[in-house]
């Protein structure tokens, strides 16, 4: 156990930490059984298994603060224990651990109550709780790794640990204390001077000669020019007309901005120059196409704070990319995701922490800037789920990690006249909503996914467009039935689509059109020819004027705004 000079955190410190949600770097402990009436006080021993368990977690991964007397809502809620006791408690670190470890600790009365914060380190080496493994943090969990994995990593991280190294040359005045200040303004250490919270983070580090300051620090809010602390820290912004690039004479790449700036300023610069880029384009939000941007707010800008945060600034000779292609989006940092980190497991959205800069992470998340680590990936899936588009891709190649953001929607047949037809269906939003997105036929699953609901009821609904003659019951059970369009309903979509694209290019060339003329359009009959122009008359694409062999056919609004 170890006390600090002065205490870890002031009571407004405390109050601030205790409104953030548990996460990679925070975690809430009652010190009351609740399973009971009345509450009693957790066993003492359970306690101290307790802290070395998140102890051990912490050090393992980046470090963190335990906080122990609050409820899992940060509700201050104490103990009853003796002080014999609370030292015990405070002494599990360096007497349960191997190796021990000099965590500082606080006490400090919240609300009448009694709340207890550790702070634990980043260990050097993997740490055991002894007798029970190494557990090791990963978001809000703890998990249990063995022991040379967790090795592996921390010799990675000092192997390629460059944002906690200290610049030689870099003096205090080397950092905008006034970005520093403002930026740290969001964190709980927003009343403590500029220099104070640096420290707090370990982004500067009081030596006998002065302060020492991290590449971290110069990589958050150092002064201008950046290419004194890192030639390529930046971000450039590139337009491609087209979905590929040409070189040449038929180049089509225009650089749309650069951005040079300290990563406190370079993050909401990226975003705002994206946001302008960003265009609007129909998708499909609650039932109907409406105009929305390309992407998702939240995908786009986790992918690119990701890049800042995560890329290998070792790399001098490379910058971030963000390229903007008719149909995607792709971020592009330099630096392979480090293990255990696999495009496997990112792609199946397994929670896994491993970070190669944890002290840019850790700022960078206490500011809300982004999103804890194993939190930020699943979370873009969702978006990009949520939006109808495709899920994101994540691709290394020649050294290099792309997170790509496709604009087209993941389903297609959805033309205007399909999704007329579907309007005016007697059907429920949701009903109808599956038939927009999957005219092609659709399964239980995707009634699930697209509508928020369990399968029960998605069956339950389905069942209700089979008895209403809108789908045909599926052919097969299981999991992977199909549910198809009624053949009406199926003929009705297929005669539009055939029609009504160039009935439109037709009639905004020429005013009229004459039953000879439609069946030189389409090769059918005279005879086909009345039944069908009758039908869309009936349907509302097409006005008639006159009689028998004098009809004249003019588009109606409802053709004119097909497929626009």
């Amino acid at each position: 156990m170890t006390t600090p000079d002065r205490p870890l955190f002031s009571e407004a410190e405390v109050r601030a930490l205790l409104e953030r949600p548990e996460g990679q770097f925070l975690e809430f402990k009652s010190l009351w059984d609740r399973s009971v009436d009345p509450p009693r006080p957790v066993d003492r021993r359970s306690v101290r298994d307790t802290v070395a368990e998140y102890a051990a977690a912490f050090a393992n991964a980046d470090g963190g603060t335990l906080v122990l007397g609050v409820e899992d809502d940060g509700a201050p809620s104490g103990h009853r224990y003796p002080a014999d006791a609370i030292e015990d408690i405070m002494a599990v670190p360096q007497r349960r651990l191997r190796p021990g470890l000099a965590c500082p600790w606080q006490r400090i009365t919240i609300d009448g109550h009694d709340v207890l914060l550790c702070q634990v380190p980043f260990a050097p080496e993997a740490v055991m709780v002894e007798a029970n493994g190494f557990p090791y943090r990963t978001g809000d969990r703890v998990i249990r790794e063995p022991q040379t994995v967790i090795n592996q990593r921390k010799q990675a991280y000092r192997r390629v640990g460059y944002e906690a190294r200290f610049r030689p040359e870099a003096r205090i005045d080397d950092i905008d204390l006034d970005v520093a200040r403002q930026f740290l303004s969001r964190t709980v250490y927003k009343d403590r001077s500029a220099e104070a919270a640096l420290e707090s983070y370990g982004l500067i580090v009081r030596k006998p000669d002065g302060l020492a300051v991290t590449n971290a620090c110069l990589l958050l809010f150092g002064r201008a020019p950046m290419a004194r602390w890192h030639p390529r820290a930046g971000l450039r912004f590139f337009r491609v007309s087209g979905k590929d690039r040409s070189h040449g004479t038929r180049r089509n790449v225009s650089q749309l901005g650069r951005i040079e700036f300290p990563l406190a300023d370079a993050i909401p610069e990226a975003h705002r120059i994206a946001r302008e880029h960003i265009r609007k384009s129909e998708k499909l939000h609650d039932l109907f196409f409406r105009e929305m941007p390309e992407y998702p707010e939240f995908a786009w800008q986790e992918a690119i704070v990701n890049a800042f945060a995560h890329r290998e600034y070792e790399e001098a000779s490379r910058e971030i990319e963000v390229w903007f292609y008719d149909d995607r989006m792709e971020v592009r940092s330099p630096g392979e995701p480090i293990p255990p980190v696999t495009l496997d497991l990112l792609r199946k959205r397994k929670p896994v922490h491993a970070s190669r800069n944890p002290l840019l992470v850790r700022v960078l998340a206490d500011a809300g800037l982004m999103r804890e680590e194993g939190e930020g990936i699943p979370r873009i899936f969702e978006e990009m789920e949520e939006s109808f588009l495709h899920e994101p891709k994540f691709r290394v190649e020649s050294g290099e990690f792309s997170v790509t953001l496709r604009n087209e929607p993941v389903f297609v047949g959805a033309d205007p006249e399909w999704r007329r037809i579907v309007q005016r269906l007697g059907l429920s939003t949701s009903q109808k909503r599956v038939l927009t997105a999957h005219p092609d036929g659709f399964t239980n699953a995707d009634y699930q996914r697209l509508n928020k609901v369990d399968r029960d009821q998605a069956y339950q609904e389905i069942h209700e467009m089979v008895e209403q003659g809108v789908v045909r019951a599926a052919g097969s059970r299981g999991r992977g039935a199909v549910y198809r369009l009624a053949p009406d309903l199926h003929e009705t979509r297929a005669f539009l689509s055939g029609r009504v694209s160039k009935l439109k290019a037709y009639l905004e060339r020429r005013s009229e059109m004459r039953n000879a003329d439609y069946r030189e359009l389409f090769g059918v009959t005279r005879y086909g020819a009345v039944r069908e122009l009758k039908r869309l008359v009936e349907m509302g694409y097409l006005v008639m004027t006159g009689e028998r062999r004098g009809a004249r056919y003019s588009a109606s609004a409802t053709l004119d705004f097909a497929d626009s």
